[in-house]
């Protein structure tokens, strides 16, 4: 299993609402088209205006169709332009499991 680690840095204030569209809005589209979310997450200490998503993919060959099929999609575009007012950097991080990981 290949897992994505996306990081959004968010405007200080703005996580509130970005927690609200994402949940309502990007997330069925996403979700459709990924297929897998292992979590989402928001610090309770540290830098906390961040959100952190782990996905799941069978191969690099599988997240990059998947990534295509999201990218090409009117739905999530039209949500990108309404809401990525609110997101300041992201990181992108693909990990693949150690043989003794429970998540494989």
């Amino acid at each position: 299993m290949l897992i994505e680690q996306r990081t959004y840095q968010l405007k200080p204030g703005a996580m509130h609402e970005f927690l609200r569209a994402y949940q309502e809005e990007g997330l069925p589209i996403q979700g459709e088209a990924l297929g897998n979310l292992i979590g989402y997450f928001k610090p309770e200490t540290g830098d906390i205006n961040r959100v952190i998503q782990l996905w799941g993919y069978a191969s690099f060959e599988d997240r990059a169709q998947r990534r295509a099929a999201l990218s090409n999609d009117p739905k999530w575009r039209a949500f990108l332009g309404k809401n990525a007012h609110m997101v300041e950097a992201q990181q992108v991080e693909l990990l693949s499991a150690a043989p003794f990981s429970p998540i494989r």
